[in-house]
């Protein structure tokens, strides 16, 4: 029996430089904390990164539509940088076996906090700001199972290069 266009597909991502790239998007399998913390850090710094070059660019665009062009590039960004984010962090909680849809709940953190900083609440900002802080922290500190779980096998051993 031959295998599915999915199953061809899975391998030959997986198989991928090693799938690091790709697996950054994926929300299968576990992370542990320094993984995460060191793919949470790279999209951090490439997002950074790409937003500073496209925004020398705006100040070359001479023309409207090639402003709106880096304006949109700068937005794709910024989504890509928040899908990946929410992809480690839901392969991250899945090592200390909690389903990855708490990521929804950051969500709605990250939103109310940018409420209050919108509506100019001070206290409310810095309330909420502690609350995200500690969340990640925890998502960040957590340790992991030290089992097989539901979600996949152990995260890869120590020894293992990051």
């Amino acid at each position: 029996m031959q295998p599915s266009n999915y199953e061809r597909e899975s391998v030959f991502l997986d198989q991928l430089q090693g799938g690091t790239v790709l697996k950054t998007f994926s929300l299968r399998g576990r992370l542990g904390r320094l993984r995460y913390f060191l793919f949470t850090l790279a999209v951090i710094i490439i997002a950074a990164a790409a937003v500073f070059v496209l925004t020398r660019l705006l100040t070359l665009a001479g023309t409207r539509e090639a402003f709106s062009i880096v304006q949109g590039l700068i937005a794709l960004t910024y989504v890509l940088a928040i899908i990946a984010s929410f992809c480690l962090m839901a392969r991250r909680l899945h090592d200390f076996d909690q389903s990855g849809w708490w990521t929804l709940s950051v969500l709605v953190l990250h939103l109310v906090y940018s409420h209050y900083e919108a509506a100019g609440s001070l206290t409310a900002t810095i309330l909420m700001g502690i609350v995200l802080l500690a969340v990640h922290l925890a998502i960040i500190l957590t340790p992991g199972s030290k089992n097989p779980n539901r979600f996949g096998e152990l995260p890869g051993s120590v020894a293992a290069p990051v």
